[in-house]
């Protein structure tokens, strides 16, 4: 291999690596805008009466 075929081997590696990492990062700075679209649901509140729950309490007897 003479110099220029090692300096067109070391760009087209350089250009290889650039490019990796400016893909990298927009992937990165894509990727919190889609996870901060996830809606996460609300816990209702439920009340639970006694009667209910001896009424359960009773048929598993």
């Amino acid at each position: 291999m003479n110099r220029k075929e090692v300096l067109l081997l070391s760009i087209g590696v350089f250009l290889t690596v650039i490019s990796w990492l400016i893909a990298d990062i927009h992937h990165a700075a894509t990727e919190d805008k889609i996870k901060s679209r996830i809606v996460i649901p609300q816990v209702q509140q439920y009340n639970i009466s006694k009667e209910m729950l001896e009424t359960l309490r009773n048929k598993t007897e």
